[in-house]
């Protein structure tokens, strides 16, 4: 018997984007994006963070409006972009990272939402576990229909979303980064589910950073670059290593200003060093810092390089491994823990995670150091605002005073107050992570001529970054995780955007 994608034409295309433009505000998503998806064909969209593939989805999803250019599913011009019309005129449905179920409900209510088999108040029950449990083999998945969603795992949820998409009949299924929270054999088991929607004759847009899974998967690859449609080439015709150079292909105004780095003596114990350190979204990483070194981490957002600065702090737990600071066993049970043997941590989510948004500039940078800024229980408000005043002056935090709310400061202004919070505790060790996120150009001088300062001052630094001028510019080494585990560790003079890449999206690996 003849499969639907063997009859559909080889000309067929499922999706066309024409000019595709995305603005908010001054800030450019996207910018005259040109592409079209084969029918039939699973076909992959990749880019660095920032490049604009969610903002491309979410527009073919139709959960954002395109400021100018056109879509067309088939031979359909969408007129209207809302996820409803997307999906019940034009059949694309969406399989996002953050998956959208009712986990009080079963399996079957959770995939026959909104089309469930009899009247809408009193529902078949049979029919809406029978209809499933069809859906369901139809992707080679056993599971319960009555099974309630809120106790299955993250990758059992994902089909359940799946199965969803092929009840309201979607041709066109977009998959969001589906591997990122999937183990080895889950991610398997997903392949294989893809491959039978595929042989239905249903058509894949696929975004993910890992090189390995798009060249198993996809027919044609797609490359996007600051918002823009930078190459595309079928997959069987294209390499790895050209993929990632389209992906980081931007142009560098001359050779990056390395530092030469701290001389590493192996008689000084180092300032940081972990032996097969696990937590949460980590295992088995054994790196050190020496003091004075600026070592950074980079992987895409799955990779765990995050969670590994957490779980040195205190923030999360550690299971298993080993930790020492200057020689001395190490472990941070909570981050009053590492406050105390002077390790800081600045936190990626400066809004969230970082200022505290209802204080001013002065007590956000004092709020470590009020134990020893008091007399009888007594505050000295004197002596604390005269320091955070000094802090703010050494970081050249522009305020009209330190009793201004910080929430008034620039991005740049609060990242410096941050920082002169963390010098107020003469870190030996310093983890950040995004320390430039949403900064501009100046400040971000200031931050790295800093990094050099307290590195001359034997600081050591681990600096996580999904910015990788940034890292080549302000690392000695720079460490890559992916799927978090620690692929490899890159001298300044050796490493390049495009070996950091292509170590991070599993495309190569260090060699012994």
């Amino acid at each position: 018997m003849t499969s639907p994608a063997e009859i559909i034409a080889p000309a067929a295309v499922a999706v066309e984007v024409e000019g595709l433009s995305r603005h908010f505000g001054p800030v450019r998503a996207l910018h005259e994006v040109t592409l079209r998806v084969p029918a039939g064909s699973l076909t992959a969209v990749m880019g660095e963070n920032g490049a604009g593939k969610s903002t491309l989805m979410k527009i073919l999803a139709g959960l954002d409006a395109p400021t100018a250019g056109t879509v067309r599913v088939g031979d359909q011009q969408v007129r209207r972009f809302e996820p409803a019309n997307l999906l019940s005129r034009h059949r694309v449905a969406l399989v996002p990272q953050e998956l959208s179920l009712c986990l009080d409900r079963t399996v079957a209510e959770n995939i026959m939402l909104g089309v469930e088999p009899g009247s809408r108040p009193f529902p078949n029950r049979g029919k809406l576990d029978e209809r499933a449990a069809e859906l369901l083999d139809r992707l080679g998945v056993r599971l319960d229909p009555r099974h309630a969603v809120g106790r299955l795992d993250a990758a059992t949820q994902q089909l359940v979303v799946i199965a969803r998409s092929l009840a309201r009949e979607a041709r066109v299924v977009i998959f969001d980064e589906p591997t990122s929270i999937l183990s080895p054999a889950e991610s398997d088991r997903l392949f294989g589910v893809i491959e039978s929607l595929r042989a239905d004759g249903i058509t894949m847009l696929y975004v993910s950073h890992r090189m390995p899974e798009v060249f198993a998967l996809s027919q044609h690859i797609h490359v996007l670059r600051d918002g823009r449609h930078v190459g595309d080439w079928p997959t069987a015709e294209v390499a790895p290593d050209q993929v990632v150079a389209a992906m980081v292909g931007r142009e560098l105004a001359g050779e990056i200003d390395r530092p030469a780095g701290p001389t590493r003596n192996p008689q000084t114990a180092p300032r940081l060093a972990l032996s097969g350190l696990t937590g949460k979204g980590f295992g088995d990483v054994t790196l050190d810092v020496a003091p004075g070194e600026v070592v950074g981490v980079a992987g895409l957002p799955d990779s765990g390089r995050v969670e590994l600065l957490r779980a040195i702090f205190g923030a999360d737990p550690v299971t298993g491994g080993q930790m020492s600071l200057d020689g001395e066993v190490f472990r941070a049970r909570s981050p009053r823990d590492a406050i105390s043997a002077r390790v800081a941590y600045l936190p990626g989510e400066r809004r969230h995670q970082g200022i505290f948004p209802t204080m001013s500039v002065a007590d956000n940078i004092n709020v470590l150091t009020l134990g020893r800024n008091q007399r009888l229980g007594l505050l000295q408000r004197r002596a604390l605002r005269r320091g955070a005043d000094a802090r703010a002056r050494e970081l050249r935090v522009k305020t009209a005073g330190t009793a201004q709310g910080i929430t008034q400061l620039s991005g740049g202004n609060q990242q410096k107050a941050l920082l002169a919070r963390w010098l107020s505790i003469e870190p030996r060790l310093m983890l950040l992570d995004e320390p430039t996120r949403g900064v501009d150009v100046g400040a971000k001088a200031e931050i790295y001529r800093l990094f050099r300062t307290l590195a001359e001052a034997e600081v050591g630094l681990l600096v996580s970054s999904s910015d990788l001028p940034e890292l080549l510019s302000v690392s000695d080494r720079i460490a890559v995780m992916a799927a978090g585990r620690l692929v490899g560790v890159l001298s300044a003079a050796e490493a390049t955007e495009e070996k950091v890449m292509a170590l991070a999206t599993g495309a190569t690996t260090m060699k012994e």
